[in-house]
């Protein structure tokens, strides 16, 4: 009887220890715990690689005075710093940014950097003043858009951030018209398509949220790998509150460990564990719930600290650092102002006691002078004289060779026009005839466009030296085709001559000569050769 009980408890125990493994064993890979986090966290900081090398850019470029080179590199540094979680960094290197384009007078990176604060201000939960930052991106690109600076795809780089402020603020209806207006601009874009998704769960409509969101998830992934953190998180959201535990469990698992991989989006970390563990409690998991549960609090406490009462003072210490620096200057600037004036008034005595003890020489000086400059100013008009004559003897033998050119490269158009209906010609009597010496005339017979185009544009450089120079200043983005374009029009070819010199058609000829107008930015008053000939 006693053997029988123990058989049974041990058949029982066993079947439990069964059951257990297969509804606590979900996880298919271990995550990485708080000591893992801490550990990967410290060598990145000490040896990344990445934010070295934008550093040392940074100062090579100030030394240089590249001040471009600089902005990029501080914007890409504050981007870095932010994701690694290195926050007092990230807001030094705002700052920096934040001064250097008011000083340089870039606003699409003060634009951008004010963007960047704005993140910062929300991780420390200062939504008003995040809210300012983004709302002052706004209006610069506003500013420039009016102005014709900057396309208006720019104004989605502030309406975006602004129905994410408003999504996680909780004023969904706010949210959605920012991120509408965002549409209009980025009406295709990857983000804008999973913002969307993002605020159909926050709305409970799960259903809209799986059909934005699961389609994009392989364009995302092969695009856009870092964000992959917040997007496994939401479509993590979307399991949860759809009740689809396994699948919330494995996009979770997803999300901790690209950001751990890729080390970006660090902030969103702790959050993701507490919503791993609700989802492992929700399918009667409590030892991984409480496993995740803990390490969400501990990499919450140790990341977000700064967020704590205690600590939450952060960036006002460093704003009353930054206000006491920029008081300290304006103080500087204003003792400096009043040793300049000072300056002034000793310079403005020491000139009235020179010019009154001069006075008589100055009168004699300006005798003499006026006698000067009369003998300078004749002399002067004798050089601008001879100079136009010059001008006007070049401009006279340039418009000769111009001439020339024109004339032999018509002739090598007939000739070779000539050559293709003697080619033609004796096609029509080799087919007729099967004659070898007939087919050995036509193989002899060479018509290559190529070569003569070479040679006209060997002989339009000798003469026009600096034409293609001036244009590839002036305008960049032609592409050499225009160049081609430009240099017939300067030599006054009909579109029928274009067409034979270039082997095409002369309706491609007035289209490219359409598109040539387009490209050089010429309203339809605006004389084509005319524009040309001036270059």
């Amino acid at each position: 009887m006693h053997n029988r009980l123990a058989l049974y408890r041990l058949f029982t125990f066993f079947t439990l220890f069964i059951f257990q493994t297969s509804v606590y064993g979900k996880s298919s890979k271990e995550l990485p715990e708080f000591n893992d986090w801490m550990a990967l966290i410290k060598s990145s900081t000490e040896n990344d690689s990445t934010i070295t090398h934008h550093e040392k850019q940074v100062e090579i470029a100030l030394m240089e005075g590249d001040t471009l080179a600089a902005i990029n590199n501080l914007r890409e540094l504050g981007s870095l710093y932010t994701s690694r979680v290195d926050y007092g960094d990230s807001y030094d290197t705002h700052w920096k940014l934040i001064m250097l384009a008011e000083a340089s007078g870039d606003s699409i990176s003060l634009a951008r950097a004010y963007n960047g604060m704005s993140i910062l201000y929300s991780l420390y939960e200062r939504r008003d003043v995040a809210l300012d930052y983004i709302e002052k991106s706004l209006v610069i690109r506003k500013e420039l858009v009016a102005k014709g600076k900057a396309e208006q795809k720019e104004l989605g780089s502030s309406y975006f951030p602004l129905a994410i402020h408003y999504r996680f603020s909780n004023d969904l209806q706010r949210a959605k018209i920012y991120l509408d207006s965002c549409k209009l601009y980025w009406s295709t874009g990857l983000l804008v398509r999973a913002e969307d998704g993002y605020q159909a769960i926050w709305n409970g409509n799960y259903e809209k949220a799986r059909k934005q969101l699961i389609p994009i998830e392989d364009s995302i992934a092969n695009n856009l790998q870092s964000y992959m953190v917040i997007f496994y998180s939401n479509l993590g959201d979307l399991h949860l509150y759809s009740k689809n535990y396994d699948k919330a469990i494995e996009y979770y698992s997803k999300s901790i460990l690209n950001g751990y991989e890729h080390l970006r989006h660090l902030n969103y970390i702790p959050d993701i564990y507490l919503q791993l563990a609700k989802a492992y409690q929700s399918i009667g998991d409590f030892r991984n719930a409480n496993k995740y549960l803990i390490t969400g609090n501990k990499i919450n406490e140790w990341l977000y600290s700064s967020r704590s009462e205690n600590n939450r003072y952060l960036l006002e210490i460093k704003d009353d650092v930054r206000i006491a620096k920029e008081k300290k200057e304006k103080l500087l600037k204003e003792q400096r102002i009043t040793q300049l004036e000072h300056e002034q008034q000793v310079w403005w005595l020491r000139t009235i006691i020179i010019s009154v003890s001069t006075i008589f020489l100055g009168v004699m000086a300006i005798i003499w002078f006026r006698r000067i400059r009369r003998k300078h100013k004749e002399e002067q008009a004798k050089l601008e004289q001879k100079r136009k004559e010059e001008d006007a003897k070049n401009k006279e033998i340039l418009s000769i060779k111009n001439r020339e050119l024109t004339n032999s490269t018509l002739q090598i158009i007939a000739k070779d026009e000539l050559l293709s209906d003697l080619k033609e010609d004796l096609d029509k009597l080799q087919k007729s005839s099967n004659s070898k010496e007939v087919q050995s005339l036509i193989n002899n017979i060479k018509v290559n466009k190529d070569i003569s185009w070479l040679e006209f544009e060997n002989r339009f450089t000798a003469v026009n030296s600096d034409f293609f120079e001036k244009l590839k200043e002036q305008f960049p983005h032609l592409k050499p085709y225009d160049h081609k374009i430009c240099a017939l029009i300067k030599l006054n070819f009909s579109g029928k001559e274009m067409a034979k010199l270039l082997g095409i058609s002369p309706e491609s000829a007035n289209t490219s000569r359409y598109r040539l107008r387009k490209r050089l930015g010429l309203k339809k008053e605006d004389n084509l050769v005319e524009f040309i000939d001036s270059i």
